[in-house]
């Protein structure tokens, strides 16, 4: 009996956690996802939660060199060796060879595609010279986009980052006319001088399958799980949305394609007011060098609203004329905006978009006698 007994202890110490205490060993992925280009999310589980992202700590230097051809620092034509240490970097690669040499737009390409660490390393030796110095720029660009982490090496590696993170990189992505140009390519042809090809193939699998979708970035291991930043466009709006630590592929393809049809399915994103354009032109002024003015807001708003809603409304409190002098730091008015139920979703002050000076009698005839004439 006392050897049954000791068999059964062995064997319960034996057993996984996760059947002593029925629980998973992992948790679900975390995730987010939000329109781009606005402060609102349309759905999280766990989005502030620093996890591991596998290769995708790679993405910030991406990033940085993707900023560099578009301001002109790297020429996409520049023919750039390959250094040895470039040629021996780990994880995905675009099987360069030391000495050889290779387009640089075929590196970035490379680089974005398949996030190759030899192709990241070659680009960023041409272009800043050291990892010091590549490091910095890439701490300077995660600022920028408001992550404000300091990085280990150029790979970040081991570093931990939140579905947020990803998605305020996935906006830095949106705006790098080289990113969007190689993101959403699911399959190219590096060929090297010595007749060698090597096939880059994207591992996101969204391209094909998911009506709008123009990439981003994806990112696994086996401690890690699967990761991904994915960005969708259908007609005048973009969803991005972040998933960190899927069980396997599939579970992250689908978990991002179901959030994202979701978002278009049942939301609207309605920008309803814009700091870069007039809300309202040519609003008759009197007593002034000019006639109209254009009126704007200095606070840009958007809303995420139930597509069963009905429309929002605007009202705007202005004089029937405006009167000179006119100075574009002082408000003239208000525009309020309202959902469909007659709640007050936001009020806004309204500003002329150019100083009007207040002109006199004399002013006043010579415009009349110069139009009268002119007709």
């Amino acid at each position: 009996m006392r050897r049954w007994i000791c068999c059964l202890i062995v064997f319960c110490l034996l057993l996984p956690i996760r059947f002593l205490h029925g629980e998973a060993e992992t948790s679900d992925p975390a995730y987010c996802i939000k329109p781009a280009g606005a402060d609102l999310i349309v759905s999280e589980c766990r989005s502030d939660e620093w996890l591991n992202i596998a290769g995708m700590t790679k993405l910030p230097a991406v990033l940085t060199l993707c900023k560099a051809f578009d301001k002109g620092l790297i020429d996409e034509n520049a023919k750039i060796a390959v250094s040895a240490k470039a040629a021996s970097a780990g994880g995905p690669s675009a099987y360069l060879e030391r000495g050889e040499t290779v387009a640089a737009s075929e590196l970035i390409r490379a680089a974005v595609m398949i996030s190759a660490g030899d192709a990241i390393i070659a680009l960023y030796e041409h272009a800043f010279g050291s990892e010091d110095v590549f490091l910095n720029n890439i701490e300077l660009v995660m600022k920028n986009a408001g992550v404000g982490k300091q990085l280990p090496d150029c790979f970040g590696t081991y570093m931990t980052f939140s579905c947020k993170d990803l998605i305020a990189f996935g906006e830095t992505a949106l705006m790098s006319p080289t990113f969007m140009k190689y993101c959403s390519q699911k399959y190219a042809v590096l060929e090297h001088a010595s007749g060698r090809k090597t096939e880059l193939a994207s591992a996101n699998k969204l391209l094909t399958t998911l009506p709008g979708c123009v990439g981003l970035f994806t990112g696994s291991s086996k401690s890690d799980g699967y990761c991904g930043i994915f960005a969708a466009k259908r007609g005048d709006t973009t969803y991005l949305c972040a998933v960190i630590g899927a069980q396997n592929s599939r579970e992250r393809f689908a978990l991002a394609a179901k959030l994202t049809e979701e978002a278009f399915a049942n939301y609207k994103y309605v920008p309803l007011c814009s700091a870069d354009e007039p809300l309202i032109e040519s609003y008759p002024v009197t007593g002034g060098d000019a006639e109209t003015v254009d009126l704007y807001v200095k606070d840009p708003y958007s809303v995420l609203t139930s597509r069963s809603d009905g429309a929002v409304q605007k009202r705007v409190d202005l004089p029937e004329t405006l009167s000179a002098p006119l100075d574009p730091e002082y408000s003239v008015g208000i525009v309020s905006f309202y959902d469909a139920n007659g709640d007050l979703i936001c009020e806004r002050a309204l500003f002329p978009g150019l100083a009007i000076r207040a002109t006199g009698f004399r002013e006043t005839l010579l415009r009349i006698l110069r139009a009268f004439f002119l007709e």
